[in-house]
């Protein structure tokens, strides 16, 4: 494949608006939220997004690998909708199909999917620059009001590390 046709044109704003990604990560969210988990929505997804794509923008990364990060990032968790273990794998593969479909090359879908596949801390690389800004962004997004366990007595480590920030830049 020539270097012209090695990137496509989906955005993030497509992503924004795809009717699948929305209904994955409200779905993914609600989900985790039955099962005593910190946010996961649109507002988190939404600044890991952005994150991701600041941090390759300051360290002078080309703007489509930045605007890649982002797309990494706003996807990133939709593989809760299958199970929080090994989220990030599912998340990945439904990520393939779903970037696949909208028309991106495969050579920005590797990226974005080793991105995804390897954000969690359990067993997640930095593998390439994607995947380390959609590490750090992801693990920056601490603050109270992602804690939706009201019982103090029953929070886990990532419910008393958020509620213990007020304010995160």
């Amino acid at each position: 494949m020539d270097e012209k046709n090695k990137y496509s044109n989906i955005t993030l704003e497509e992503i924004k608006k795809n009717s699948i990604v929305n209904v994955f990560v409200r779905s993914a969210n609600d989900y985790l939220g039955t099962l005593g988990y910190t946010e996961h929505g649109v507002r988190h997804v939404g600044l890991v997004a952005s994150i991701a794509e600041n941090v390759l923008l300051y360290l002078d990364y080309p703007k489509r690998i930045q605007e890649l990060a982002g797309i990494a990032g706003y996807i990133h968790d939709i593989g809760n909708v299958v199970n929080r273990q090994d989220h990030g794998q599912s998340a990945a593969l439904l990520a393939m199909r779903l970037l696949k479909d909208m028309g991106m090359t495969p050579e920005e879908i590797a990226l974005i999917i080793s991105a995804i596949g390897n954000h969690e801390e359990e067993s997640g690389d930095p593998v390439n620059p994607i995947a380390a800004a959609l590490i750090l962004a992801d693990k920056s997004d601490v603050h109270k009001t992602r804690v939706r366990n009201r019982d103090i007595s029953k929070y886990d480590i990532h419910d008393r590390v958020n509620f213990a920030v007020e304010r995160s830049f």
